[in-house]
């Protein structure tokens, strides 16, 4: 074939292929493209099934409204029948661990009674009010369905009277005020007096009662009349029905109260502590003062 035909030919071929190519791109492009009314048809469709999801949704939430409310109704209705029935009314209470406070002053503290529905009763608020007082220093309320509590009592222990602005306390170990002394709850106990400057002493105020109740100082705490802490004389205790002082210094307490304990045991042996008016313990000694009839 001539050359010119043969290049003919070919641009010919080359033509048509690239129309071919053309056409078929051109009708993926058409198959592509969606038609204006099927994508609003679709649209229409879509938002239709939104608004039932939606709708679905309020109907879920409405009905699990319905059924919250009927519960708490439920519940309500419930415990105000409970809080108003004979069988939770409340027909035992034991109190534990009162010593000074009698049962009815527990009650009375803790603002319950017998015949109060055990259910209506606020235990947080009974143990608040208890704490509230002075002679309680720890309680706790336990409710036994269907009528009964129990009440455990630490009260503060009263060991001295102090005197505070004109009035009398009941004071503890520490000598630390209470409560005031009152006919109802009526305790004789020995007067405290802390001298000006005696203060670093008051620690040794709970050895004292210890040892005078294990009977390391042979004195009967129910004979003390008052005690008195002074810069000079220490712990200074005296006893009103024998007229007599005791003072014992602080700087050597274990072995001044135990040459203390051997003198008084000495003088009770020979019959001799009626003539005593003054015992003193201190520096490692034991001075006796007798009265004045007996030195004259």
């Amino acid at each position: 074939m001539p050359l010119a035909l043969k290049k003919n030919a070919r641009k010919t071929r080359n033509s048509y292929t690239r129309a071919s190519v053309s056409s078929k791109k051109g009708q993926k492009a058409s198959k592509l493209r969606m038609p204006a009314f099927l994508a609003s048809g679709f649209g229409r469709i879509r938002g239709l099934s939104g608004l039932k999801s939606l709708a679905a949704v309020a109907v879920l939430l409405m009905g699990l409204g319905l059924i919250l409310a009927g519960v708490c109704y439920t519940s309500l209705w419930l415990y105000n029948k409970a809080i108003t029935s004979d069988f939770f009314i409340t027909r035992h209470v034991d109190v534990a661990g009162n010593v000074r406070l009698s049962r009815d002053m527990v009650l009375q503290y803790g603002d319950l009674k017998e015949g109060d529905n055990s259910l209506a009763v606020s235990i947080a608020k009974v143990e608040r009010n208890l704490r509230q007082t002075p002679w309680v220093e720890e309680v706790s309320v336990k409710r036994l369905l269907p009528d009964r509590f129990v009440i455990k009592l630490k009260e503060r222990m009263p060991s001295f009277w102090v005197h505070r602005e004109g009035t009398l306390y009941y004071a503890n170990e520490r000598g630390v005020a209470i409560a005031p002394v009152e006919s109802k709850n009526f305790l004789s106990l020995p007067t405290l007096r802390v001298e000006a400057g005696a203060e670093d002493a008051i620690p040794f105020l709970a050895r004292l009662m210890k040892d005078i109740q294990s009977g390391v100082l042979p004195v009967e705490a129910g004979a003390i009349a008052s005690i008195t802490l002074s810069p000079g004389r220490g712990i200074e205790i005296y006893l009103e029905d024998r007229e007599m002082r005791l003072s014992i210094a602080t700087d050597d307490w274990e072995g001044n109260l135990a040459r203390l304990g051997v003198t008084l045991g000495d003088l009770a042996r020979r019959h001799e502590l009626r003539n005593v008016r003054e015992v003193r313990a201190v520096n490692g000694n034991v001075w006796v003062l007798l009265n004045q009839a007996v030195q004259n």
